[in-house]
């Protein structure tokens, strides 16, 4: 068993457990090892001597991936870019909403100009990223987080907090062609940036 699956398990088990407990309820021929590995790659939380906690997924994963760092490195690059797809709505409702991103696997969306996809891979490459074009089959199975490169030959883009994001009126496109995941995301930007979109999402679906 992987100290993935069993992290899984431990979730359902107890949130919080001793290594008494523990070792009473799983076979392990060293569990305290068990317990000071899961602790140091982030599954598990030490409270006490002896006591440990299990991290939530999200808890998990914050503690993996520092995304200010991950969006910040664009910035390092002089070349344009516009963050788009599920991040360019992650970004306009200020972290509000997201989907098709889970534990293990972050891809962050951007569009580049193709004349500068060669620099973008040589500016990823020597970050130590992560990257993959977007629509291209990988080399090796992605996961945690990585850069998906959407080559474009004019991106026109909007600053946000300090990023550069597809414009608004995209990102409602977007969230319009793909209602089905993303109409939840639309009344949260209509009711920020008065859009008078009509969207009812939450009152249409809670009200019987």
């Amino acid at each position: 068993m992987s100290y993935y699956e069993l992290w899984n398990i431990l979730g359902s088990w107890r949130k919080e457990f001793t290594s008494a407990e523990f070792s009473r309820t799983f076979a392990s021929p060293d569990y305290n090892k068990v317990l000071h590995d899961m602790a140091k790659k982030g599954m598990l939380e030490r409270t006490g001597f002896g006591r440990y906690r299990v991290r939530t997924p999200a808890e998990y994963v914050s503690s993996k991936m520092d995304l200010n760092k991950a969006y910040g490195l664009l910035n390092e690059s002089s070349m344009e870019y516009a963050l788009t797809d599920v991040d360019s709505v992650f970004i306009w409702t200020k972290g509000g909403y997201q989907v098709d991103r889970f534990l293990g696997f972050f891809p962050i969306h951007l569009k580049v100009r193709d004349i500068d996809t060669a620099r973008w891979k040589r500016f990823f490459s020597s970050r130590k990223q992560k990257y993959v074009m977007e629509g291209s089959k990988p080399k090796e199975t992605l996961f945690g987080l990585f850069y998906v490169l959407h080559p474009e030959k004019q991106v026109k883009a909007q600053d946000v907090d300090g990023l550069k994001v597809d414009p608004l009126k995209q990102t409602v496109g977007f969230c319009k062609k793909n209602i089905i995941s993303y109409e939840p995301a639309l009344e949260m930007l209509d009711e920020m940036y008065g859009l008078r979109l009509g969207v009812k999402y939450r009152e249409s679906r809670t009200n019987f």
